[in-house]
């Protein structure tokens, strides 16, 4: 398929987008997508953990390269926002988390270069925000999981360490502090090495591109999935449903409302399902409902106290995780409602929908531009470097072949 083809498969008929800064979003949102799947499977494959962190600090590294390639107003976010739609479309179930977190950190970068400018001071501030913004994050999506009870058991069980080692009356602040200054100096290096790649000044030409490139027809169309605005607005209603039905009438109530309710889901929703079938989230359940159990006491005497209670604290946390899990999941589906994306499109997002679609129709390209994973975590630089060099490329490729129409 000619590239005019592929760009344009999705509408007979072209429209410009309102600014040009939505075409270099979609290149730079469309490599930050690429640069999240290639690292990302590999994290993901070698079960190395603060795999969400490391592709914080790639994903500034990149934006902040990206930005001083091309220093448009808005640039950023917009790059976020696409690299966040590009993840809704992922295989994956539950995607709500990934999309809030890439757009978290194109925001906060967006923020500090316009209120401290395109300078030093600036991208590495926003560098120190964006990577930050990973545990807080991270926090956030533990305290939606699990609720505040992990809280208490988290820092009963520092209190206990800390004993062992002869420290009266720790103060488990001092830990967070140690862990926000690992992540700042994180956040430094990346906006370090973001500032320290060389950003090409040679405009290559268009015919370096390649004959064909794969059409992203309709990518938030319809999958063959029914979709429904009333199972929807149910499932935005089912999380605090259930915590409170379960802490109203008590956990055997709550185990059997939330195992019926999980069974008419798996009906619908086949693929929700499959996150629980990883033994390694059923082992964290097991842990968590241990520990709750033998660190609920906070004023314990022996070296072993089971509680009661934390047990069945823990009970009501792996219930409310299995809720929460289940519950984005199926809403992750269903927001894929083409009804959803006229919606949204009617309401100005009509220039972000042709830029993701854009960013698709490249993505083949850009990904076999790239270099593996390992080449991209032990070379970070290059590798950006080389992002850059073909994002002239295609952005000259995009403008002459024209926008997509929605």
């Amino acid at each position: 398929m000619p590239v005019q083809t592929g760009i344009a498969a999705i509408s007979n008929r072209e429209a410009s987008l309102p600014d040009e800064v939505w075409i270099k979003a979609a290149v730079a949102g469309g490599l930050w997508a690429s640069f999240e799947i290639i690292i990302g499977s590999f994290l993901h494959n070698m079960r190395i953990p603060f795999a969400g962190s490391m592709l914080a600090v790639t994903g500034m590294v990149l934006m902040i390269a990206f930005h001083r390639l091309w220093p448009e107003r808005g640039l950023i976010w917009r790059a976020g926002l696409i690299c966040a739609l590009m993840k809704s479309i992922s295989p994956s179930s539950l995607i709500l988390g990934p999309m809030i977190g890439i757009l978290t950190e194109a925001m906060l970068l967006e923020l500090s270069v316009r209120l401290l400018g395109t300078n030093k001071a600036g991208y590495i501030t926003g560098g120190v925000l964006g990577v930050s913004s990973a545990i807080i994050h991270k926090i956030a999506s533990i305290l939606i999981l699990y609720g505040f009870s992990l809280i208490e058991v988290y820092l009963n069980i520092y209190r206990f360490a800390a004993r062992q080692f002869g420290v009266e009356n720790p103060d488990p602040w001092k830990l967070l502090a140690a862990l926000a200054g690992v992540y700042i100096a994180a956040g430094l290096a990346a906006g370090i090495l973001g500032l320290s790649v060389p950003v090409p000044e040679k405009k290559l030409q268009t015919n370096q591109f390649p004959a064909t490139i794969q059409s992203a027809e309709q990518p938030f169309g319809a999958t063959g999935h029914r979709f429904s605005l009333t199972l929807l607005l149910l499932h935005l209603c089912s999380i605090p449903a259930f915590i409170i039905l379960t802490g109203q009438t008590g956990i055997a109530t709550g185990l059997a409302a939330v195992a019926i309710w999980c069974l008419l889901i798996s009906q619908r929703y086949q693929q929700v399902f499959r996150r629980f079938g990883k033994p390694l989230l059923w082992l964290q359940f097991l842990i968590i409902t241990v520990f709750a159990a033998l660190f609920w006491e906070v004023d314990c005497d022996r070296w072993i106290c089971i509680s009661r209670e934390g047990f069945m604290a823990g009970i009501a946390m792996t219930l409310r995780a299995i809720v929460v899990i289940t519950a984005f999941s199926a809403i992750s589906i269903e927001i894929r409602n083409p009804v959803v994306h006229s919606f949204l499109t009617k309401r100005g997002m009509k220039g972000p929908y042709m830029a993701v679609t854009m960013a698709f129709s490249a993505l083949p390209y850009m990904i076999s531009r790239m270099p593996g994973a390992r080449q991209l975590i032990r070379h970070p630089g290059l590798s950006v470097k080389q992002a850059l060099t073909d994002a002239g490329e295609l952005l000259q490729k995009l403008k002459t072949n024209g926008i997509p129409s929605a």
